[in-house]
């Protein structure tokens, strides 16, 4: 069985996109290769969106739809997926991350998983799990991080509260390792640690956690929520989360003063 023949169009939007492109395709008893040609891109990269690997954009539907006569089928189908929620939202979501030049990230109850400990990781997971899987997801959490160190880092900008700081996570050992990796944070160059302060007092991340990504000039985001998160693929409500994350910044602390809050709290933990 190929990749492409595992694709449930009942599964999610971004699925049925796949789906009928193949079906589409092969109605008209076209090849990749001839298809890639009306959308002006590889053969290779109308196979992996028939596979559920990739997802075109709105350009490449267009043209589909205007060579194919299907009265903006695509198109339509391009939107609802874009700005409906997704099930498979998390695979999409890490391969975005993976390719991401600028990754902006809020969060106001949790140090994000980029800046995690591995300990730390473990303790948050054991609550929702047994130690096991526990630490078979910390592990994978852990691998995420390489994009940190790769050929291409991204710049990374994260914002958090400095209740993430004072909320005990395990033991008093791990949360002064995890403070710890966050002042280390600050012999990475593309990558920047702010703390909003409490005094400040209600402020435009409370409404929950989010995160930007800058993929190849695209904006992408992802709200956080308490039963699964959102991919946010449609370019308004990126941009909105784009102006809220300036906002907050507006509120947080210098960089340098950011290390000096998280310096003084360790001192909890002692």
């Amino acid at each position: 069985m190929t990749v492409r023949e595992t694709i449930d169009p009942n599964s999610s939007l971004w699925a049925w996109l796949a789906f009928d492109l193949w079906f589409h395709r092969t109605r008209r008893g076209l090849s990749l290769g001839q298809t890639a040609l009306i959308v002006r891109v590889a053969r290779g990269t109308v196979s992996n969106w028939e596979a559920g690997r990739h997802r075109p954009n709105e350009g490449h539907m267009k043209l589909l739809d205007g060579a194919w006569n299907t009265g903006g089928h695509f198109q339509r189908l391009m939107h609802y997926a874009r700005t409906g929620h997704d099930p498979d939202w998390f695979k999409q979501y890490v391969q975005y991350e993976a390719a991401a030049e600028v990754i902006k990230i809020y969060n106001g109850k949790n140090v994000p998983l980029l800046v995690q400990t591995e300990e730390y990781a473990q303790a948050i997971l054991k609550t929702d799990g047994s130690a096991r899987m526990a630490e078979v997801l910390s592990k994978a959490r852990m691998k995420r991080q390489s994009i940190l160190e790769g050929r291409t880092k991204p710049y990374v900008w994260i914002l958090i509260d400095q209740e993430v700081l004072e909320c005990p996570v395990g033991s008093k050992q791990i949360m002064a390792g995890q403070l710890r990796h966050l002042l280390g944070t600050d012999d990475h160059p593309r990558l920047s640690v702010r703390v909003v302060l409490r005094s400040t007092g209600h402020h435009p991340g409370h409404d929950g956690p989010f995160q930007l990504l800058k993929v190849h000039g695209r904006e992408i985001a992802y709200a956080g929520a308490q039963i699964g998160g959102r991919l946010i693929e449609a370019g308004d409500e990126a941009a909105e989360l784009g102006i809220k994350f300036d906002q907050i910044g507006a509120f947080a602390l210098s960089r340098d003063d950011s290390r000096g809050l998280i310096e003084r709290t360790m001192g909890m933990y002692q």
